[in-house]
């Protein structure tokens, strides 16, 4: 067995037929720079010609509704071998990351960017920033033709990444077929392996990280019998406890949007009424008179009524003080805190409610102008190994993709406080999860200004 931190030419993974390659002057398909004996040649777009031109990837607004437009499952023929990417990637000798988050998750982004660079010797440059900011720059370098782009790999949710999708900012490699650990990501559609947030990825994209929204109680004035089960069960119990719940502004924290995603499917048809379906803003503007009715009701009852929380760590603030005694949060959020010292763990209960809060599996994909594409795939290969992987639940707080990597954790790691389920493959890649919706969850937080927040 091989080390899976090792991204090197000893995996198993059935290599391509270099005789598929097109017969063009060191060019293959979709961006990719054949010329094996050339050592300072990359899979850039660079001095392409006529058809041989780096692809973007298309959307399809039908969703699963006709095949992969990459036509295969399995190691591409027509792209080169592993063995040739890692060499084509030390050639380019760098790579350009862009991610946002917390601090917690600029700290683990960095550390593994350092890590990458000990390992391969490739050049790692690290931008943590805003996610629309980065995705907007990429498409404004696609818009303006820029052929050596500024980011090599973007971390991205579901509605930057359908941003760049849609406006032919994704590089048409189907790379989780690509890269060697990619096979042990967790194999459930709604996952990010075929959709993330119910964007269709066709492979382009590799997730990296399961934030799981959770709902928070405190442990000392109440006991998991005590709170709701279900999802759609808090305003019965705000009305018995005025003043003790609340979630944050959608429009400035995950958790926030993430549970009132999950208030749509609940209230308004169920979760096959949206799941691997395109969007409708006159579904969402005819059906969605039940959530209003729900968030208007329950607004009376929570914490300093008619104002909202600005974020995630606002809202993990007003629980560590007391203040509130229940909320949707991230396990993340939560780690956090109790990490930090803020947080006491003795008053952290922390659960997932019936059918569940599903949350969303961030990751990366590669833009269709990326300069340095051999060493991002280098780099995204590595962040999927096992021992990457097991650093997600020690430094952010939340799960690895890679169910392998929680699976080796010490009993100590899997039980912490802020762990809301600590058997991952049996809930997560055996049980029933879904996966958000990001074109009706964005529309539903543009929607949430005027119907709640402005009291529409």
């Amino acid at each position: 067995m091989t080390d899976e931190s090792d991204a090197s030419s000893k995996s198993t993974m059935p290599q391509p037929d270099q005789s598929q390659a097109l017969p063009t002057p060191g060019i293959a398909r979709r961006g990719f720079i054949r010329a094996a004996g050339t050592a300072g040649l990359s899979l850039t777009a660079l001095g392409f010609v006529g058809r041989e031109e780096a692809r973007a990837a298309k959307f399809n607004p039908d969703l699963t509704m006709e095949p992969n437009p990459n036509g295969t499952f399995g190691y591409p023929k027509w792209f080169p071998s592993w063995a040739e990417v890692e060499r084509l990637a030390k050639a380019e000798g760098k790579v350009n990351v862009s991610a946002w988050g917390g601090p917690e998750t600029k700290d683990h982004f960095s550390k593994l960017c350092s890590a990458f660079e000990k390992a391969s010797g490739i050049k790692t440059n690290y931008t943590h920033g805003d996610w629309f900011a980065a995705q907007q720059q990429v498409l404004n370098e696609v818009k303006d033709k820029k052929e050596e782009g500024s980011i090599d790999a973007i971390f991205l949710w579901g509605k930057p990444f359908s941003n760049l999708m849609q406006g032919g900012g994704v590089w048409e490699v189907p790379i989780l077929e690509i890269l060697p650990n990619s096979r042990k990501v967790a194999y459930r559609p709604e996952l990010g392996r075929f959709v993330h947030d119910m964007v269709p990825t066709y492979g382009t994209y590799v997730p990296h990280v399961n934030w799981q929204d959770c709902y928070v109680y405190n442990k000392k004035k109440f006991k998991r019998e005590d709170m709701p089960k279900n999802v759609t069960g808090v305003l019965e119990w705000a009305k018995k406890n005025k003043g003790q719940f609340t979630y944050c502004d959608v429009n400035k924290g995950g958790s926030g949007h993430t549970w009132v995603m999950m208030l749509i499917y609940e209230l308004t048809g169920g979760y096959e009424k949206y799941a691997f379906r395109p969007f409708s803003k006159e579904l969402a503007d005819s059906d969605w008179k039940p959530l209003w009715d729900y968030l208007k009701e329950l607004e009376p009852y929570c914490y300093k009524p008619g104002t909202y929380p600005q974020g995630n760590n606002a809202v993990a603030q007003l629980f560590a003080s007391g203040e509130v005694t229940f909320c949707p949060n991230w396990d993340a959020v939560m780690a956090q805190g109790v990490i930090g010292g803020t947080l006491d763990p003795e008053i952290l209960g922390i659960f997932v409610p019936e059918p569940g809060i599903y949350s969303p599996m961030d990751g990366y994909t590669i833009p269709v102008n990326a300069t340095n594409k051999a060493a991002a795939l280098l780099f995204l290969n590595y962040i999927t190994s096992v021992e990457a992987q097991a650093q997600i639940p020690r430094v952010i707080g939340a799960y690895p993709v890679v169910t392998e990597a929680w699976d080796k954790l010490t009993e100590k790691d899997r039980k912490q406080p802020w762990v809301p389920v600590e058997n991952l493959r049996e809930w997560r890649d055996l049980g029933k999860v879904g996966g958000r919706h990001g074109e009706y969850m964005f529309h539903m937080m543009t929607q949430w200004v005027d119907k709640i927040a402005r009291k529409g």
